[in-house]
């Protein structure tokens, strides 16, 4: 059997969770410098350990209600295609470790709905867990054209 081990987090009341080969540390939300024009997804940016850091809202770029942060917030820093970026979400739960026959890859229509960043599903008991891909993530994340609006 070949395994994975996922890092799983919250956004609003659903879980997510991206493989832990590409998570570099989880930290509490640092004040960050917002950049001029830019989406509304981008936080802005800030000095981890003297490396300027994006930070980003995956909430607001998948679509979703926004909450105000909270104690439990955190930021996740990830390392996609030698870019560290910080990805904001509500808690970090757990690490796991799944079998990767156990994640189920969803349909090519939905795939294609929600932008080619879910990897699959994984259930574990009573839990749905979104499995994101961290590669595509990053081009979803930066598909954003000269004219300020989202491509679709």
């Amino acid at each position: 059997m070949s395994y994975c081990q996922l890092v799983v987090f919250n956004l609003g009341l659903d879980e997510y969770a991206i493989n832990i080969s590409y998570a570099q540390e989880i930290i509490r939300i640092p004040t960050f410098t917002r950049l001029p024009n830019t989406p509304p997804f981008i936080e802005g940016v800030f000095n981890l350990r003297g490396k300027i850091i994006p930070v980003f809202n995956l909430k607001i770029r998948f679509g979703m209600d926004q909450s105000e942060k909270s104690i439990d917030s955190r930021l996740l820093i990830v390392e996609l295609d030698n870019m560290m970026i910080g990805i904001i979400v509500d808690d970090v739960s757990e690490v796991i470790r799944i079998d990767e026959k156990s994640i189920q890859k969803l349909s090519s229509e939905i795939v294609s709905i929600s932008e080619n960043s879910i990897q699959g599903v994984s259930i574990i008991g009573q839990r749905i867990i979104i499995i994101l891909n961290a590669l595509n993530l990053k081009s979803e994340i930066f598909k954003y054209n000269l004219d300020k609006e989202l491509v679709s």
